[in-house]
């Protein structure tokens, strides 16, 4: 097929896609309070999906909304249905951005703010990539669907609904990680650690409460309590956290003085996608040494030690009891991205990625046997299994042949520890949009999308409907 006419068709969207994701992003599509039957996330979440279908509208398509769930755009029909599957909810914007998070900065040919590669920015360009097959007029086999989803980020119920009210297309891509393809998720587990302390009556630094993250699938870029000096002042503790500065590389611990001889320690890491935790800095962890060195705590302290000694740092599970890893989808990751205490009971969020050879019950199983001796309990709040889409799979090979032949450069599968919606549909697997050695952006401060590499987006996602919808891949 000569994709000529579907390749400058493309091009010709570049200003109108620049300005679109910037109005995207404007909107702070972070879940909130449910606001009526059809906001079941937050009345930005719903302005979001407004903003959203009405553009696909404005390009000829027809739209559903399904109960502020999700939207979908569809085209065309035929024996099966092809769909993308992408979200427009997003993360909080978090600490240490450099740009507006809401604001679709341009700056050296990126665009930057939340949304712009998880999830925005991709499903723009799958919108994008629909209409440019539609004005190119190439025929299609199948019919294509891109379903816009409202709650990726905090549990994908918005596809369980979905799928509840409507059938799943036969086949797929999800645009919400990387090219080449992504055949392999691990599986996740998110588990809460948990201990009522009796308080903190008689320590000699107590700990009043501590606060870090924000979502379990973040690292967390800064981490804080609230201790009691004691008999201490407060230039006592500056010198004492500047001690354990010293002894941990990378620390970044300050202090400041609080009404009732009281002071405020807030630690100071870097942001990373929970999938990725060895890619950032986890404030909460660093905090947790730093009150164990202290010798803090009353009621908390022997939680907040073994909590310090079991995670702290560490991002493979190893110290928990957990840690595994297979040869396909590689490490087992642990995650601490929520921690809390109010005086009474503390509490650790984890998010754990891990590899198809992992065992819940066993995984489960050790982190109890770890945690028990500090008389801390174990819940598994959540999980899904891994995904596994073989690399002989006819989706895997067409979405490889295509991202070879548009962009020249080697085509692979690949395993990530992040979990996209290629689980809720069958035959599907992630696809792009970041490409290979670029950094991994979701979740982090001053996240962006290259405008260029944007534009190749679309166009690997208009070859790929072409293809696969078209029927060009055989089986």
């Amino acid at each position: 097929m000569n994709y000529e006419k579907l390749d400058a068709i493309v091009a010709s969207y570049r200003d109108e896609l620049i300005a679109n994701i910037q109005k995207w992003v404007s909107v702070p599509s972070v879940q909130g309070p449910a606001a009526g039957e059809n906001a079941p996330f937050g009345v930005e979440v719903r302005r979001m999906l407004d903003m959203a279908l009405e553009d696909a509208k404005r390009f000829g398509f027809e739209v559903r909304d399904i109960d502020g769930y999700a939207g979908d755009v569809s085209y065309g029909a035929g024996p099966e249905t092809m769909g993308m599957l992408a979200h427009l909810d997003v993360v909080p914007a978090g600490d240490g951005w450099q740009h507006q998070p809401w604001g679709g900065e341009i700056d050296n040919g990126r665009i930057y703010g939340r949304g712009t590669t998880d999830d925005k920015g991709p499903a723009l360009c799958a919108l994008y990539a629909m209409r440019a097959v539609k004005e190119a007029g190439i025929p299609l086999k199948d019919g294509v669907r891109l379903i816009l989803g409202c709650d990726e980020e905090t549990g994908m119920s918005d596809m369980r609904y979905y799928a509840s009210k409507l059938e799943m297309p036969n086949y797929g891509f999800s645009p919400d990680a990387e090219f080449p393809v992504i055949n392999i998720e691990k599986g996740g587990m998110n588990i809460l650690l948990s201990k009522r302390t009796g308080g903190e009556e008689g320590a000699s630094i107590p700990v009043y409460s501590l606060y870090a993250g924000e979502r379990p699938n973040v690292v967390p870029a800064e981490a804080k309590a609230v201790i009691g000096l004691g008999a201490m002042r407060l230039q006592d503790l500056a010198h004492r956290l500047a001690d354990i500065e010293k002894a941990h590389e990378g620390f970044v611990l300050t202090c400041d003085e609080v009404s009732g001889n009281r002071a405020e320690i807030v630690a100071t890491g870097v942001n990373a996608h929970g999938a990725m935790p060895h890619l950032g800095v986890n404030a909460a962890g660093m905090l947790l040494i730093a009150l164990k060195e202290l010798g803090a705590g009353g009621g908390s302290r022997e939680s907040i030690a073994m909590l310090a000694d079991v995670l702290g740092m560490e991002t493979t599970g190893e110290k928990l009891g957990i840690a595994c890893a297979d040869e396909l989808s590689g490490a087992l990751t642990c995650n601490l991205g929520i921690l809390r205490y109010d005086g009474v009971e503390i509490s650790a969020h984890l998010d754990c990625r891990y590899p198809i050879c992992g065992d819940e019950a066993v995984m489960l199983g050790n982190a109890v046997k770890t945690v028990a001796p500090a008389g801390m309990c174990v819940q598994l709040i959540g999980s899904h299994e891994p995904l596994h889409v073989p690399a002989e799979h006819k989706i895997v090979r067409g979405l490889l042949k295509v991202y070879h032949e548009v962009t020249g450069l080697e085509a692979y599968t690949i395993a990530i520890g992040g979990g996209t919606y290629s689980r809720m549909m069958p035959n599907t697997v992630a696809f792009g949009v970041c490409f290979p050695g670029d950094m991994d952006l979701c979740h982090v401060a001053d996240e962006y999308i290259d405008i260029e590499k944007m534009l190749l987006g679309v166009k690997i996602f208009a070859h790929a409907i072409a293809e696969l919808a078209g029927g060009l891949i055989e089986d």
